[in-house]
């Protein structure tokens, strides 16, 4: 299954589709908590690495949020 999100960029919309995070491979979620710099990431089980990612998503909304 595919989230879709729309974004606008220079006055036009963009629809961006990304798989369900719940269904992104171990090796994906691994990148990802590798590149945001989660501590222990290596010995996490795929429910830890999946929930890991979306406190990284929720922050990075949060954020964005208060930037606006």
């Amino acid at each position: 299954m595919m989230d879709s999100t729309t974004h606008e960029i220079r006055g036009k919309a963009i629809t961006i589709q990304i798989p369900k995070i719940e269904d992104w491979t171990i090796s994906d979620l691994k990148k990802c908590c590798k590149k945001n710099k989660v501590k222990g990431y290596t010995k996490m089980t795929k429910y830890q690495l999946v929930e890991a990612v979306k406190q990284i998503i929720d922050n990075f909304n949060k954020t964005k949020e208060e930037l606006k």
